[in-house]
């Protein structure tokens, strides 16, 4: 069994004037991974559902209480910009109701989920394969109507806005929790340890919450910096496929017509736009080479973060790919050995602390914006949050109230999640062939989410029809 949704994960950003600084504020760094233009760009937003009444104000006490764990803190503090231009974060000392770890924000619905004109079309388990609606429909239950939508809302002159908001709807038999943060704060698996830690706190466990390492060092940049033998230290090995973007951006550049002998301006942004639906647009008609563009996350792949005595909640991906043939990109076994001999090779640790030296050879360098490929190939980009295992991870039963589902066919414990969905606060038109694997719940049914071309839906169409 499986859901298809559309999710797009592109927005924008102006100048920011950053506010006033506090004397009284704790600072801490964003680290190299966190403060890039890509991230810079998402604000996101993950949307969990559960078929249980909740209790809200005990989810917001608990949440709120984690941050004040430690270096948890840095989870509720606010984004100022350097006047370098680097992000930092400042957080309150100690937090008050005027400066709260978290934003905070509740709606109740006096109907069943079922009952309600929108939520009833939020995504369900069903006995076949099938095609749901995807997250942008559902934004007011991702967070409230004057959520930040960009990095200048969090910095901008007279906000003090927390990193983390969360936003709760209750009905009368079920519970949607909504969380927004920038994506500068972290990534999918540091948002697995805070919904580990909050459930451990709000089940009266505050003593078994992990600390939050790395806070103020950046492990990733002390892993790399770590001795090694000149004999064990690898080159880049797909250095030679790498697209440089100056490269991308002259031959695009030449292709515009001029306007009084000057060619008009175009950003990395707009060539890498450019050229990934060039890509696809070309794929249509006649078979092209594919390049899977993966998210390795260094937590599970760098010795010194696999043996920490803690979590990290910060970026840490980087990326990975794999190149098929036109023949090759046909055929289902051939993709899969193909995409496993691929990853194998690119995720040893000495080829994951190759790709972050070179990154860090650049200052400012963007993991996003290094594309590794043939220049005419279709670019997917593929997550998978299957290890993340959101499911099983978020336990908010010491908040239940009372049971919203119940019977034979209910396959979860309670307090725990059915669904959920992810998105970004600004959605682009420009992206495509962008695959997520959301997990796997309670009842063993897959969850992904896609942006695809209509050719592809139809494609999918089909294939459900047959199974």
């Amino acid at each position: 069994m499986a859901a298809f949704m559309r999710l797009l994960w592109a927005s924008s950003a102006r100048n920011p004037t950053p506010p006033a600084k506090s004397d009284n504020d704790d600072i801490y760094p964003v680290h190299m991974l966190d403060d890039t233009k890509t991230l810079r760009n998402i604000v996101v937003t993950s949307t969990l559902r559960f078929n249980d009444v909740l209790d809200a104000e005990k989810l917001h006490d608990s949440l709120s209480q984690l941050l004040e764990i430690g270096d948890w803190r840095k989870v509720g503090g606010r984004l100022r910009l350097k006047d370098e231009g680097k992000l930092e974060i400042h957080v309150p000392r100690p937090f008050t109701a005027e400066r709260p770890a978290v934003t905070y924000s509740h709606q109740a619905i006096n109907l069943n989920i079922e009952e309600h004109p929108l939520a009833k079309t939020l995504p369900n388990a069903t006995e076949t394969p099938s095609i749901q609606p995807g997250p942008q429909a559902f934004r007011i239950f991702a967070a409230r109507k004057d959520a930040p939508e960009t990095l200048e809302d969090f910095i901008c002159q007279d906000r003090d806005t927390p990193q983390l908001s969360l936003h709760v709807t209750s009905f009368d038999n079920a519970t949607l929790v909504g969380l927004l943060w920038p994506h500068t704060l972290m990534d999918v698996m540091g948002q697995q340890a805070l919904l580990r830690g909050w459930s451990l706190v709000l089940a009266g466990r505050d003593s078994e919450v992990p600390p939050l390492l790395g806070a103020r060092e950046d492990a990733i940049c002390e892993a790399v910096d770590l001795p090694v033998k000149e004999k064990d230290q690898e080159e880049f090995r797909l250095g030679q496929k790498r697209l440089r973007v100056a490269e991308l951006q002259r031959q695009a550049r030449g292709e515009l017509p001029a306007t009084d002998g000057e060619k008009p301006f175009i950003g990395e942004g707009d060539v890498l736009t450019a050229w990934a639906v060039r890509a696809v647009a070309s794929s249509l008609p006649q078979p092209r080479p594919i390049t899977v563009v993966h998210a390795l996350n260094a937590r599970f792949r760098l010795s010194s973060l696999i043996q920490a005595s803690g979590v990290y909640v910060q970026n840490m991906a980087v990326a990975a790919f794999t190149f098929l043939s036109p023949d090759v990109a046909t055929s289902l076994g051939p993709i899969a050995l193909e995409n496993r001999r691929h990853l194998m090779e690119q995720s040893t640790e000495a080829q994951v602390l190759a790709f972050l030296r070179e990154l860090r050879s650049t200052p400012g360098s963007d993991p996003a914006l290094v594309l590794c490929s043939e220049s005419d190939a279709v670019l997917m980009p593929f997550t998978n949050w299957t290890k993340a295992d959101f499911y099983k991870t978020a336990d908010f039963s010491p908040a239940l109230l009372r049971a919203g589902e119940a019977g034979p066919l209910r396959s979860n414990p309670p307090g725990t999640m059915v669904f959920h969905h992810a998105q970004s606060m600004r959605q682009g038109s420009t992206v495509r062939n962008v695959v997520v694997v959301l997990g796997k719940d309670h009842g063993d049914n897959y969850w992904l989410t896609g942006i695809l071309l209509p050719q592809a839906w139809a494609k999918i169409e089909e294939d459900i029809s047959r199974m």
